[in-house]
């Protein structure tokens, strides 16, 4: 089915991601989200193979942001009862900074993920999403 809705785990790709994050530990948890954070960031948004999907980021800094005090409010978290202690807390600012770079280096304002939207109304949703997650996250990286 693929993409379904403007939600940072609207799609099969992200669902997938949530499903293997699910099984792990919570240390394992926060091995695969900074290792997904590194793997953007290093691969600066290229389509490579080592860079995962647009989609995963998008979940894995959603997961990320659903741990800080902010991110309580996130309407996602209703989707999955139990996300926010997912991770040990409390999240480090390193983490938070992390999410963010690698949203900024995944999602680039003229790259792929905006282009791919075929309708204005779902790309601005998928729009406030991000933003909704830079913000939440932000607080945390200047503490």
């Amino acid at each position: 089915m693929g993409t379904w809705g403007s939600g940072p785990f609207d799609s099969d790709t992200a669902e997938d991601f949530l499903d293997a994050l699910e099984e792990q530990s919570a240390h394992q948890r926060l091995a695969i989200v900074e290792r997904t954070f590194r793997s953007a960031v290093e691969g600066h948004g290229s389509s490579s193979s080592s860079v995962l999907p647009e989609e995963v980021m998008t979940a894995a800094a959603a997961v990320v942001a659903a741990h800080v005090p902010a991110g309580h409010s996130l309407t996602w978290n209703e989707e999955y009862p139990g996300i926010t202690e997912w991770l040990a807390k409390p999240i480090a600012p390193a983490l938070a900074s992390s999410a963010v770079q690698a949203l900024e280096v995944a999602l680039p304002s003229d790259g792929w993920f905006w282009r791919s939207w075929v309708d204005a109304e779902e790309r601005s949703e998928a729009q406030n999403a991000i933003d909704r997650l830079r913000f939440v996250l932000r607080p945390v990286e200047v503490n």
